[in-house]
């Protein structure tokens, strides 16, 4: 039931896009029912928004969380308390400057460990596996808050169980906010849970009895495990209403696996929005799309402007279809391009990955439209200076079974990655042409894309620059997308100020390969 309210026979947008000699029609979903709620935070409980003014215990346990259409859903959570309130999984709302002190209660059966996403903090407080606690330890967080402003999160990896235990519940969002964050919201009458709106994206397996299914086969746990439901904020099928004025809408890909083609219809026809943020924070300006691809822990803020439309109309926030290029090999076979997505579809159970999808509708309410003017500036970013950067080759391919690094898979006591602290690196990312997609994502740092080159047809036309670069890859990052045969350039700056080496990890953010140790050791020398 739940499957055919996001999928069944799709409309063809006017835009044929071409896959290796295949011409395939990108579709949207025909007729989607939207019927739940979509879930925002209140003052307390699941998802609450929680600005720390003391330190604070966060309890990773087992709980039971209402979905649309189930009674109750056994969940992983990290519950916590502050001022008479309970939390659980609560968006931690902090500014740059402030101190983070927080201890990790695991109170499941199995070790767990919080990775602070996307946040610049010493190698022992960032998460690393190594540190993963046994159930009924303690870990303890202190660190200074120093990223700009930016939608970030924090989730486990655990060893081993990072894809299983995101999957049941154990990720939030973590807001930073400065100067020209709250200069963009004031500016836009923005307010947080209001027009202001964190959105994951996730999508999820239930039983019968409403419990989440995490069984992946071994084809799956080589390739990605995918729902056969995708929800917003953990509603299936979500609606929500909106005031005619501009909404900040901070998109996050929570899922393990699956790739979104992020477009905005409205009576079946594409319309334009204005990317403001990537996963660090703002752009310097705002840039008009309508589409972009959002990979596993990527973040996307865009702004879209509702007093465009009348009192009842309706807006949906789809994902596109597209190949999923999952043509990576068994046993050394490999599929070539273009032959990608039907691997992809024998592979993935459920919903494929790539298939049209419709995730959340707005529904414009009546009354006098709100109008204001998107400032023209909206941060500063500087460049990474590269003049005297040292240069990295990465290469992501595939042993029998295995995905890899530079021929390396994630030992704990190697070290295949070391660099001098306060230098510049440029990476050079080469995917395989035989391969799949892979969000890469280094701890620690944040990083700049370069140029982006040799990718799919449908990836080389969303490009916005001569570099090739997509909307996706611009302003800071931590997560980058490499398509089957891309070569992707990235500056990163390991300036950082804490005393001795720090250890960190770089890794493959579909979290089946992570598992599956698709990840090295990242050593920052003193």
């Amino acid at each position: 039931m739940k499957r055919r309210q996001f999928l069944g026979l799709a409309a063809a947008l006017p835009v044929i896009t071409t896959f290796g000699g295949w011409s395939l029609f990108n579709h949207a979903v025909s007729a989607p029912r939207f019927d739940n709620a979509l879930f925002l935070p209140g003052a307390d409980g699941p998802f609450a928004v929680l600005a720390p003014n003391k330190p604070f215990t966060l309890v990773a346990e087992q709980g039971w969380l209402p979905v649309p259409g189930r009674e109750e859903t056994p969940f992983l959570w990290y519950r916590t308390q502050m001022n008479g309130h309970e939390y659980q999984n609560p968006i931690l709302l902090l500014r740059t400057g402030d101190e983070l002190d927080v201890t990790l209660d695991n109170q499941l059966d199995e070790g767990t460990i919080i990775h602070w996403h996307g946040l610049h903090v010493p190698g022992r407080v960032d998460g690393h596996p190594i540190h993963t606690v046994d159930p009924g330890e303690q870990y303890e967080y202190r660190f200074k808050v120093t990223n700009r402003g930016g939608t970030y999160w924090y989730h486990t990896h655990a060893h081993h169980r990072t894809a299983r235990q995101a999957h049941q519940g154990l990720a939030s969002f973590l807001l930073v906010s400065d100067d020209d964050n709250e200069a963009l919201n004031e500016a836009l009458g923005l307010e947080l849970g209001t027009t202001d709106l964190p959105l994951v994206l996730q999508d999820k397996r239930f039983d019968r009895l409403g419990h989440l299914v995490y069984r992946p086969n071994p084809m799956q746990g080589m390739m990605g495990y995918l729902g056969d439901e995708v929800l917003v904020n953990m509603t299936p099928a979500a609606t929500h209403e909106v005031e005619r004025r501009i909404h900040r809408l901070r998109l996050l890909n929570g899922s393990t696996a699956r790739i979104y083609r992020l477009a905005l219809r409205a009576e079946g026809q594409a319309i334009p929005f204005r990317v403001i943020g990537t996963d660090a924070g703002l752009l310097e300006s705002p840039r008009e799309a309508r589409e972009a691809f959002l990979s596993p822990g990527e973040r996307l803020e865009v702004l879209v402007d509702f007093a465009a439309f009348a009192g009842g109309d309706r807006v949906e926030l789809h994902s596109l279809e597209f190949d999923p290029m999952a043509g990576g090999g068994m046993g050394g076979g490999m599929m070539g391009r273009g032959m990608g997505g039907g691997m992809g579809r024998m592979m993935g159970g459920g919903m494929h990955d790539g298939d049209p999808l419709a995730l959340l509708e707005f529904v414009v309410r009546e009354g006098e439209a709100v109008t204001a003017e998107v400032p023209e500036r909206l941060s500063r970013i500087e460049p990474i200076d590269v003049t005297d950067a040292g240069e990295r080759d990465i290469r992501l391919d595939m042993a029998p079974m295995q995905w890899r690094i530079n021929g390396e898979t994630y030992a704990p006591d190697r070290v295949p990655i070391e660099v001098d602290a306060n230098t510049r690196e440029v990476w050079t990312i080469r995917n395989a042409d035989r391969s799949m997609p892979h969000p890469m994502h280094i701890h620690g740092f944040s990083f700049q894309v370069l140029s982006r080159s040799g990718g799919p047809d449908f990836v080389r036309q969303q490009a916005v620059n001569d570099e090739g670069l997509t909307v996706t890859d611009l302003g800071w990052k931590d997560t980058v997308l490499l398509w089957p045969g891309e070569t992707v350039r990235i500056a990163i700056d390991f300036t950082h100020h804490y005393d001795g080496d720090q250890l960190y990890v770089f890794h493959c953010h579909n979290l089946e390969h992570e598992d599956n140790d698709m990840m090295v050791n990242v050593r920052v020398r003193a």
